[in-house]
């Protein structure tokens, strides 16, 4: 790893970074300065504190803390940055302005001029190259059509039961109409009426599921719509139910309290609970769920699961049962909870489906479970056929690289590993661990010598990082060209939904996952 010194005389200092597949450099060691840089090509990764982000072609990113850069891109990766002392307030304005998205051939070419004129001495040139800077820096913050939009989002959705027309949102953009909607639907992929009804659809789930004893005319005049009977025709036709045999779905309420995704079994029942865990840093895009299950819970409140749950939030939700698992804060957490709900305590079960049909007793939905167990065997069998050469030439081992260590892990007694060597056909090496998993360092997975391997959860930073080492080119996998490496992020088969959602693009994304070896 290298270092990046910036000493400078001027107000501001301009640098180029190029760098390859796996090389990180740190910047900004010293803490002296501001930074902003410019993606001009390639990909990778900014680590600035315990923040890390991806880092893509044509985006500028800020910051003031040491902080290190990481090369994924198999092509150059090619970095700007401009630094500026932090007792300098000329550019202090860049904190605050929102970063715009610019093409290379659009900007590039002044960061080179830039850096041509750096340190010369006359005072015509001087003048050129802060006159180059400061047109670069109006360019990358200069506002588009389509950054405006961000802040009309907002306005539409605290306004939805009295909605602004289309040329006073045009107005608010700085906009005429017909430049507004088009920057709109190029923005979200919806007409603003189109994103208007989804908003309230969005809004009627969610008076619906939290709101117990609400009418439908309520919901539909809280939304912004006077006819009870075009709110139903249109939820109907929008939800695929209408509102009263929606309302049925969280009719008796149910809390989940569990560490565990207990509402892909409720969902699957037919039961929408009115609050439900859920993990912001690992789904921050769509609500701290994965996204099959986002839009089932529409309306459900979340419960933040990687701190301890709040009774004072689970108590908001007005439950009538609170649906309880073991958790890691156990003893505290049962004290806390009161004593005048039913609190349904589901002990620890070994497969999905008996998580299934305990729910499902609890709640009278029996007769639901043939028909989910069947439709998850038959996609099971279905994908273990398709996959059948692949998976049978060879021993398999599944590791999760991560940021500090690598985890081998065993052939049973987990929901995704059971379902590949038990269901799918995966023959497991002979060395893994039974269950679990074991930490285990580079050289100790070139020694198993497994026929190939399946790499798992792992971030696309930490996996190039492994792939650079001596040892890992040396595994009997990589020298076959028997790695893969699928986007797994979201399978979670310990529930039916995610079970058949993982399934239905397994064999896809599994034969288009295999990592190439360089």
């Amino acid at each position: 790893m290298s270092y990046i010194h910036l000493e400078q005389v001027d107000p501001f200092h301009i640098s180029l970074l190029k760098m390859r597949e796996g090389i990180s450099e740190t910047i900004n060691q010293l803490h002296k300065y501001n930074c902003l840089i410019y993606i001009s090509s390639g990909i990778g990764f900014l680590r600035s504190g315990e923040e890390e982000i991806k880092v893509v072609t044509g985006k500028c990113y800020i910051f003031t803390e040491e902080s290190e850069l990481f090369s994924s891109s198999s092509q150059l990766f090619n970095v700007y940055i401009i630094s500026w002392p932090k007792n300098e307030t000329e550019l202090s304005f860049l904190f605050s302005a929102r970063l715009a998205k610019q093409l290379p051939a659009k900007v590039s070419p002044l960061w080179q001029e830039a850096l041509s004129l750096q340190g010369r001495k006359s005072y015509s040139e001087s003048c050129r190259f802060k006159s180059t800077v400061w047109y670069l820096l109006s360019l990358l913050t200069e506002p588009s059509e389509v950054d405006e939009m961000d802040e009309i989002i907002d306005i539409m959705r605290i306004h939805l039961s009295n909605p602004y027309t289309i040329c006073k949102l045009a107005e608010k953009a700085n906009m005429n109409p017909t430049s507004f909607t088009r920057a709109f639907k190029k923005k979200f992929g919806l007409s603003p009426k189109e994103f208007l009804i989804r908003e309230r659809i969005r809004a009627a789930k969610e008076l619906m599921v939290q709101n117990k004893g609400i009418t439908t005319k309520e919901v539909a005049l809280k939304v912004g719509m006077q006819d009870e009977f075009y709110f139903s025709r249109l939820f109907k036709e929008k939800v695929g139910l209408p509102p009263s045999v929606y309302m049925k779905r969280s009719e008796e309420r149910i809390a989940i309290v569990s560490q565990m995704f207990l509402q892909d079994h409720l969902l699957a029942l037919g039961i929408q609970p009115v609050a439900a865990p859920a993990y912001p840093s690992v789904y921050p895009t769509s609500g701290g769920v994965p996204r099959y299950l986002e839009k089932g819970l529409e309306g459900t409140q979340l419960l933040n699961a990687e701190k301890v749950f709040q009774p004072e939030e689970i108590l908001q939700a007005q439950p009538d049962r609170i649906l309880k698992t073991f958790l890691h804060n156990g003893e505290n957490q049962s004290i806390l909870l009161p004593h005048d709900h039913k609190v349904e305590h589901i002990p620890f079960q070994a497969n999905w489906y008996e998580y299934l049909r305990e729910i499902a007793r609890l709640f009278g939905k029996e007769s639901k479970v043939d028909h989910i167990e069947r439709e998850v065997e038959i996609l099971e069998n279905t994908v273990r056929d398709e996959l059948c050469p692949l998976t049978k030439r060879g021993k398999w081992a599944v590791i999760w690289v991560r940021k500090k260590e690598i985890r081998l892990y065993g052939y049973k007694d987990h929901a995704l590993l059971d379902l590949l060597y038990q269901k799918l056909g995966f023959e497991p090496h002979h060395q893994l661990p039974k269950s679990g998993y074991q930490i285990v360092s580079v050289e100790q997975l070139a020694q198993l010598q497994c026929d190939k391997l399946l790499i798992l959860w792992s971030h696309e930073r930490n996996v190039w990082k492994l792939a650079q080492t001596k040892e890992w080119k040396m595994m009997k996998a990589v020298q076959a060209n028997e790695v893969y490496f699928p986007n797994s992020e979201e399978w979670d088969p310990w529930g039916p939904l995610g079970r058949k959602k993982m399934l239905a693009e397994f064999v896809n994304t599994f034969q288009r996952s295999k990592v190439k070896s360089s």
